[in-house]
């Protein structure tokens, strides 16, 4: 796989993980949905300036785009993807329901005990 297919097989998957649509995406980089289509399609090369804008509305450091190694399974997909809905469902709540959701979610991922007593 070359560079170029790397950074814009990357650039769909963190725009998935991230839950934008490339018109989403687009919109807040200032291109045309076309244009992100062409990028992640490998049919337009992405000007550096660009991919420094689209890690910036992706949240993601610019250096993931060119490291090498395994792209994100699905798994870590949906995870990522999940994370970010529930961090958008939180963020209007005040303290203590945050730490309440915190501290249920700590109580799902806890293995419980196994037997009687």
């Amino acid at each position: 796989m070359t560079l170029e297919e790397r950074i814009a097989s990357r650039l769909r998957q963190y725009r998935q993980a991230s839950g934008l649509t490339q018109t989403e995406l687009a919109n807040r980089v200032g291109a045309h949905t076309q244009q992100i289509y062409r990028y992640e399609s490998g049919g337009s090369r992405i000007p550096a300036a660009h991919l420094v804008q689209i890690s910036q509305s992706l949240g993601r450091p610019l250096e993931d785009f060119y490291q090498e190694g395994q792209p994100m399974s699905h798994d870590d997909e949906d995870v990522m993807r999940d994370l970010r809905v529930v961090a958008s469902l939180v963020r209007g709540l005040p303290a203590e329901r945050r730490q309440a959701v915190i501290d249920l979610l700590r109580a799902m991922a806890t293995p419980q005990a196994t037997g009687s007593a």
